[in-house]
């Protein structure tokens, strides 16, 4: 079991949550699947090759209670799905418009922190940092079908 792991089942028992085998096998995938930033859906499937008989009810109720104890956050980045992680380092989320991945940027937002402070009188304690753009494999697809495009309309000219 990871670390990552062993720290979420240790927050789900002292908020008096019992650990079935069900819970173990999501909390063991979340914290394995989190860089991929998983849906619902992806731990339930992902579940499902350790423990067939886990419903996707299981995963959603343990997933919203992983949230309400502010052990994992809920992530809505504009894809029409809800995704989980369980890192607790400062980031921004890097959100591919083609290809619909996500990345995580390692960030430190100490300037961000003070700037809200010393100017506008508020002190943020969280904030959410996404960035829209394509990831290098889709940007790369992309040029190379517009060159494409070029070159055949260039001989049919």
């Amino acid at each position: 079991m990871t670390q990552e792991c062993q720290e979420l089942v240790a927050k789900f028992k002292r908020h008096g949550y019992k650990m079935t085998p069900q819970r173990r096998a999501i909390l063991e995938e979340l914290a394995l699947a989190s860089p991929e930033h998983p849906t619902a859906e992806q731990i339930h499937e992902a579940v499902l090759q350790r423990m067939p008989d886990t419903s996707l009810a299981t995963v959603y109720n343990t997933l919203r209670e992983l949230v309400a104890v502010h052990a994992v956050p809920e992530l809505d980045l504009g894809q029409g799905v809800r995704r989980y992680e369980v890192h607790n380092r400062e980031h921004a989320h890097l959100v591919c418009v083609n290809c619909q991945c996500v990345r995580d940027l390692p960030a430190d937002f100490c300037r961000l922190r003070d700037l809200l402070s010393q100017h506008n009188g508020f002190h943020p304690i969280r904030y959410h940092v996404t960035v829209y753009g394509y990831c290098d494999e889709c940007l790369e697809s992309r040029n190379t079908e517009v060159h494409r495009e070029d070159t055949e309309a260039h001989r049919g000219s």
